[in-house]
């Protein structure tokens, strides 16, 4: 739960307005070392030129904001999105040398070791049904002294291959709210199966949240025989791409702060 922040934005006279939701996730590079990438979706961040988030203090455990540029001087991105248009995921390397300037407390998601991609997942007894946390921040509950993220539990909806193959996302039977843009979806871990079926041995970050799926309604004119109304509501149906374009995701972003030769050592590696 620590690894997931409120992300907010700042107006003319300074004042935050937290209206998403990202998370801090690591990627081994070598010799034992990481590096901190902090996820959210991409249309959280564009249009903007900076973001705020709150991380402790490690010396008085207060909660302390970090301004982070999003653009240089000549209005360059300074993170990285997917290409896809169907992958709401950008990504944004955290520097260590920032962190240690600011004594800030890190806690984050191991992608080698605690993501699990879908294919993975519908392996490992994962499939329509199967519960899942989501943990973030809907608009109206950040408190000003508390950086804990509002956990809900729901089911994977549908996580269909040719779907995920065609669309790049997969469905969560889950209520989600503007500022819960951005949060993690991880699984819950099972204790016993069905005879000849597989049981999740552990939690495991599986996706990002990117929106819902509304319902919508349409009133008649009886007269013209027009619509003159659509009522929108929420469906209850939550969209989210799985963790593999969360992996690709950090991977641009590495490419884009190191270089090609950079990414194409880990990838060797």
């Amino acid at each position: 739960m620590e690894a997931v922040l409120s992300i907010g934005s700042r107006d003319d006279a300074g004042k935050v307005f937290w209206d998403a939701t990202g998370f801090l996730v690591e990627k081994q590079v070598n010799d034992g070392k990481s590096l901190v990438v902090l996820i959210t979706n991409r249309h959280v961040l564009d249009g903007e030129k900076s973001a705020v988030i709150r991380l402790k203090d490690t010396q008085t455990g207060k909660l302390k904001e970090l301004d982070l540029p999003l653009e240089d001087e000549n209005k360059n991105r300074l993170y990285s999105v997917h290409p896809d248009p169907n992958v709401d995921i950008a990504a944004k390397l955290i520097k260590a040398r920032v962190l240690e300037e600011h004594n800030l407390k890190l806690s984050r998601f191991d992608l080698d070791e605690q993501a699990l991609a879908s294919e993975k997942f519908i392996e490992k007894g994962g499939d329509g049904g199967a519960l899942v946390y989501m943990l973030g921040f809907p608009m109206g509950l950040v408190e000003v002294d508390t950086n804990t993220p509002i956990c809900r539990m729901g089911c994977v909806a549908r996580m269909d291959p040719a779907e995920v193959s065609k669309s790049k996302r997969f469905l969560l039977d889950i209520q989600n709210f503007p500022g819960n843009s951005g949060s993690p979806v991880i699984s819950m871990p099972e204790a016993i199966s069905l005879v000849g079926t597989n049981a999740l041995d552990k939690a495991y970050l599986i996706g990002i949240v990117s929106g819902y799926r509304p319902y919508q309604e349409k009133l008649l004119n009886l007269q013209t025989h027009r619509i003159v109304e659509i009522k929108s509501e929420n469906s209850g149906i939550a969209v989210a791409n799985p963790v593999e374009f969360i992996q690709e995701t950090v991977l641009m972003e590495l490419e884009r702060v190191f270089g090609h030769d950079y990414l194409k050592h880990l990838q060797q590696k």
